[in-house]
């Protein structure tokens, strides 16, 4: 499956580019601000904001440092509004975990935001945080405590390194991947799964020459 042309991957890009602009703007900040603010030139935001470019994770993560929001906000549904009311927090969990009981309170409760709880394979949101890989958000959308998604790996794809608050698991469905968590190497096969803390600096990679696909789930949401 090739992430060119992707129907998909344009109705991401411009919904990202609108909410990028709508958040910029009603936090007063103009173009060359942002840029000062992330390190980024204004040309790349400017080209962002108008899908003119597909941004990295790692772009959208130094734009939402700068203001002050979560990434996962990019990738829901709900857009700023006017008046500039937010979009719910996400909230934090404990680490380690505690009493069940303590930790059931401190879970964020879903919030489908009047959506079904149901997500059909055509409906599902996209995102590609690299060449050859791409992301299918599970969830209705990410308010709430867990992020579940349905990932694929073409050849030679790689996540690079990255690393994120909380913790995570996966399952391989088919094909092989190979996860780097800090200096340990492990090589993933069909039916595989791994679990890890998601704050160690960690690697996906296909060394293979099939593409692979696999779930994975993050708490809390990171995208």
């Amino acid at each position: 499956m090739n992430d060119r042309n992707h129907p998909a991957k344009d109705e991401l890009n411009l919904s990202l580019g609108a909410k990028v602009r709508a958040l910029r703007k009603q936090q007063d900040l103009k173009i060359t601000d942002l840029a000062a603010m992330t390190g980024l030139t204004s040309s790349m935001i400017s080209q962002l904001e108008r899908a003119l470019i597909s941004p990295s994770i790692a772009t959208l993560k130094k734009i939402c440092a700068a203001m002050n929001i979560p990434i996962s906000y990019l990738f829901d549904e709900a857009q700023p509004a006017e008046n500039g009311e937010s979009a719910p927090a996400q909230t934090s969990l404990p680490h380690p975990l505690i009493d069940l009981e303590a930790y059931a309170k401190i879970l964020p409760p879903v919030n489908l935001m009047g959506k079904s709880p149901v997500v059909h394979k055509n409906n599902r949101k996209f995102l590609s945080p690299g060449k050859g890989i791409r992301f299918y958000l599970l969830n209705p959308n990410l308010f709430g405590p867990i992020e579940f998604i349905y990932n694929e790996y073409d050849p030679g794809a790689s996540t690079g390194s990255i690393s994120h608050p909380g913790s995570e698991c996966g399952l391989i469905l088919s094909g092989e991947l190979v996860v780097e968590v800090k200096d340990s190497v492990y090589l993933l096969k069909e039916g595989d799964s791994i679990t890890f803390n998601s704050f160690d600096p960690h690697i996906m990679r296909n060394d293979s020459d099939k593409m692979c696909t696999c779930v994975w789930a993050n708490v809390p949401p990171w995208f």
